[in-house]
């Protein structure tokens, strides 16, 4: 498909019409129906069929939807930086993070990036670490802050901090004790919160009760730190996150234990390789560096 053919095929999509597709697009309806069928003639096969006055999409279209949507904001990305570039308008500097570092680590950064740029655009996005990992082979962003190391040949990493996996549970819980630590064992006695082993650290987590020969009751999995944490806050049970995240309760409510064998927790900025990066990604993993120590 050329690119015209996914410009009206993106139209029809949306409006169910090649008529609403022609206004969209500022081109006439019969332009948009010739694209239509020079587009499936290429193909081979149908994208729509006609019914009433809409056009109702084909399996394949259904298919091929998702793929053209990427592309599509891939080119409005393209459009939106060309037309900045060309007004000498700053761009967008563009975050991509794991949903419970963006709780409290993220803001604090900001605090101390914003006085080198106080006026510089900023686009933050959260996603789970693999998902960022692609992102970021994509180009997708200016950094990436995720969890443990994500090896990946078109990708660069950099330690930012290193904290810990720790317990948590509601304050005042009955049975719970002052100790600040916890083993494993202990915690697997009973039912926990913990995270999903898509997770790198949930990963982390199967790979050390398997090494001390123990296995979990079962009980609640989640996929954020921050969703296990909020859950522990409310009494569903204790969880074990990481260290950072437990430094976002917003409340006095939560009793934070260090897991023994201590496991360390690395964050890490994911930068594309071969690229030289602006300013802007220095001063921030600087910043975010000095957050997370603070913590």
């Amino acid at each position: 498909m050329r690119l015209k053919h996914i410009e009206a095929f993106h139209a029809v999509m949306l409006t169910g019409s090649a008529s609403g597709a022609a206004r969209l697009l500022h081109v006439t309806q019969s332009a948009v129906t010739q694209t239509l069928q020079h587009a499936e003639i290429q193909l081979g096969y149908a994208l729509f069929t006609r019914q009433r006055n809409r056009l109702v999409p084909t399996a394949e279209a259904q298919s091929l939807y998702p793929e053209v949507q990427r592309l599509m904001s891939q080119l409005e990305a393209v459009r939106r930086i060309s037309t900045a570039l060309g007004s000498g308008a700053q761009t967008a500097f563009r975050i991509l993070i794991v949903p419970s570092l963006a709780v409290r680590a993220l803001p604090d950064a900001l605090q101390i990036f914003r006085r080198r740029h106080p006026d510089m655009a900023v686009s933050i996005r959260t996603l789970h670490t693999n998902d960022i990992a692609r992102a970021m082979a994509l180009h997708e962003a200016d950094v990436g802050i995720v969890y443990g190391s994500m090896p990946h040949p078109a990708l660069l990493e950099e330690k930012l901090a290193t904290g810990r996996l720790v317990c948590v549970s509601r304050a005042g819980t009955r049975g719970t004790d002052r100790r600040t630590t916890i083993t494993f064992s202990e915690v697997l006695r009973t039912p926990f919160i913990h995270i999903d082993e898509g997770d790198p650290l949930g990963i982390i987590l199967a790979d050390q009760w398997a090494r001390l020969g123990l296995k979990p009751q079962p009980g609640i999995t989640v996929q954020t730190h921050h969703i296990a944490m909020v859950l522990a806050e409310e009494g569903f049970g204790p969880a074990i996150i990481d260290s950072f995240t437990a430094q976002a309760a917003s409340s006095g409510g939560l009793h934070v234990r260090t897991l023994l064998p201590e496991v360390p927790v690395d964050v890490k900025a994911l930068l594309p390789q071969g690229i030289r990066s602006q300013q802007a990604v220095s001063d921030f993993i600087e910043a975010f560096k000095k957050a997370t120590a603070a913590q």
